[in-house]
């Protein structure tokens, strides 16, 4: 929306367009013995967790993420789901006609330290490492992708408490970029939540 917006084509839309973006993921890799393998065949759909959102310092909610190889790779792999401050946006860039993301590798930290910090007390009880084999480089932990995109129409903010783009009558919005960041758990069950809340309201008030 904000490309074709930004050329003065919805000269109404609120300045908080394009805000509010930042959800916290971040995927790692835990190794496992030999003896312990993973198993051939798993489901793409994770379907347990591991829950320390209540650590006041460091909260994490990290999904169990199995990867259907097809053969056994020894490798546990997560994506742990945290709570990070920081905000990044998009701002028109007019040369491209395009979104341009403002966002620095730096702003991740946060959630790579959370991270970390959940799973050296896990690999420390378990006598385990992690794996550095997993991501194209020695990296540990994976924080330059964007698993559950969350913001940039922010509800309340660059809309009403139900989805209507602020500054126009019949414009909504639906999906992930209502949500302003990380809600402790994958967020596609809120998301679709606010979607039929919000759908309901707009079809008993706007066109009924």
């Amino acid at each position: 929306m904000l490309p074709r917006a930004a050329p003065g084509a919805l000269p109404n839309l609120s300045a908080k367009v394009g805000a509010g973006g930042g959800n916290g993921n971040i995927m790692l890799g835990r190794a496992n013995y030999l003896w312990n393998p993973t198993g051939a065949n798993q489901s793409t759909i994770p379907a347990m967790a591991i829950d320390d959102w209540g650590n006041t310092a460091n909260p994490v909610f990290a999904e169990i993420a199995p990867l259907p190889s097809g053969s056994e790779t020894w490798a546990s792999l997560y994506l742990a789901i945290t709570k990070n401050a920081e905000r990044g946006n998009f701002t028109y860039d007019s040369a491209t006609d395009s979104a341009k993301p403002n966002w620095t590798r730096s702003q991740n930290q946060p959630s790579v330290t959370a991270a970390k910090t959940l799973f050296d007390r896990i690999n420390a009880a378990n006598g385990a490492i992690y794996r550095y084999d997993l991501f194209g480089d020695p990296r540990a932990f994976a924080d330059d992708f964007g698993y559950h995109p969350l913001g940039g129409c922010v509800l309340g903010q660059a809309t009403d408490t139900f989805g209507r783009a602020s500054g126009y009558s019949v414009l909504y919005v639906t999906d992930g970029a209502l949500v302003p960041g990380s809600i402790g758990v994958n967020p596609f069950v809120t998301i679709t939540a606010l979607a039929e809340r919000n759908m309901a309201a707009v079809l008993a008030q706007d066109l009924a």
